[in-house]
């Protein structure tokens, strides 16, 4: 076993004396550091079932901020502090099982590394606990080491999962699921509207698409008929979920996990009232994401609602001019029929 590289690259480390600990092989080491490359310098780590210290020093001759090595087993914590000797940085070896040290304390980590004994059962337990111990920081990943043989089924739905596969080995890279939010009336829909969503979700894992009250606008169509509207132009996408709500944006963020609320700029008329509200709902808890839209400054759910009124959808997205000329008709039928 080696350094892969760093200040200490080359540094051999010593290896465990029997097959109770399995340290992660080079090869295996390369291609997971591989991937955390840009994830590693400045970073708080926490190595859990840490073995030989491998994972760790690795961490540290890149540049980590800080390294935790933790394994109850005293053989384990010799060999960690043998291979520590002569490391420079912010490290220490705590001589613990995983749960102990995952509910002791508040410290948030930037990788957790989980490699514990294949078969024990131990990794998924020790996964779920990062997350539901809150020790997993905001954009931090958690590393899990296992078998090939046992694959990793994911339970939760607020994590999102990365899996490689090496051989008799998979690492799993886990992180929280990011979740953006874009709110507004959306009476109807529009290209507009749509290029926010698209957006928002280039930049989070799952959108939450909210139709909120203005009690300042006179809509056209009902809550319900929007969600409609926002569904069909869609197309059924999995990463989108619709809702309709009375509460503010952020009660409804708070409500359904959100990180961000996302909103669109169409133009400098629109610029100083959504940085006013984005400032109100920061003190509130909730950052804005604004998205520019120059090249749509005339889309407007004003504009769209007027021209949908004349018969004319050409503002609205694709998928949802059928269902809104459908809903149109059953309008001016019923309005008929009064």
């Amino acid at each position: 076993m080696r350094v892969i590289s760093g200040r200490y690259r080359g540094r051999k480390l010593m290896s465990p004396a029997d097959d109770r600990v399995r340290p992660t092989t080079d090869r295996i080491k390369e291609t997971v550091f591989n991937i955390l490359q840009w994830q590693v310098e400045g970073a708080r780590v926490l190595d859990l079932f840490a073995g030989s210290g491998a994972l760790g020093i690795e961490c540290l001759s890149r540049g980590a901020a800080e390294v935790v090595f933790v394994d109850r087993d005293p053989s384990s914590v010799a060999l960690i502090k043998q291979n520590l000797k002569g490391i420079e940085g912010v490290w220490r070896v705590v001589a613990s099982d995983f749960m102990g040290v995952l509910r002791s304390g508040e410290s948030k980590f930037d990788l957790i590394f989980i490699d514990p004994p294949y078969k024990s059962g131990l990794g998924e337990v020790a996964v779920n606990a990062a997350f539901d111990m809150h020790r997993v920081a905001e954009g931090g990943t958690v590393v899990y080491e296992h078998s090939t043989e046992l694959p990793y089924e994911n339970k939760r739905d607020d994590i999102v999962c990365r899996t490689k596969v090496m051989g008799s080995v998979t690492v799993e890279f886990i992180r929280k699921k990011t979740v953006g939010m874009v709110t507004g009336t959306f009476d109807p829909i529009t290209k507009g509207h749509m290029a926010v969503i698209r957006e928002a979700q280039s930049l989070f894992d799952e959108v939450v698409v909210a139709v909120l009250v203005n009690p300042d606008k006179q809509c056209i169509f009902t809550p319900e008929e929007r969600i409609e509207l926002i569904n069909a132009a869609l197309s059924g996408e999995k990463n989108v979920r619709t809702l309709f709500s009375e509460k503010t944006a952020v009660e409804v963020a708070a409500e359904q996990g959100a990180d961000k609320l996302v909103r669109g700029v169409r133009g400098e008329g629109d610029e100083a009232y959504e940085k006013a509200m984005a400032e109100f709902n920061r003190e509130r808890g909730f950052d804005t994401v604004l998205v520019t839209l120059d090249s749509l400054n005339d889309v407007s759910s004003t504009a769209a609602r007027e021209l949908v009124k004349k018969g004319d959808f050409r503002l609205l997205p694709d998928g949802a001019i059928i269902v809104a000329k459908e809903i149109m008709k059953k309008k001016g039928d019923a309005r008929l029929r009064d």
